[in-house]
């Protein structure tokens, strides 16, 4: 019998690389997209709004991907 330890430690790395760079695609797609408009104070705002999107997009990717190895132990 094999151990299904190694599948789950698998699936959470997997899983937080692809959150993360999921996250960084979003800063760069986003940065890209904040820089079309003319600098003002609203651009601030809008590089928050990205980073913070990019943030809770790794965060709970890898929540997510913990939750998911959890489960796959039952």
């Amino acid at each position: 019998m094999t151990s299904r330890a190694p599948r789950r430690w698998m699936v959470v790395v997997f899983g937080i690389l692809a959150a993360w760079l999921l996250g960084a695609l979003v800063v760069r797609l986003g940065l890209d997209w904040a820089d079309t408009f003319p600098y003002s104070p609203a651009s601030e705002i809008r590089y928050l709004v990205i980073a913070g999107l990019a943030l809770t997009i790794a965060i709970g990717g890898s929540i997510a991907s913990v939750v998911i190895a959890r489960r796959l132990k039952r």
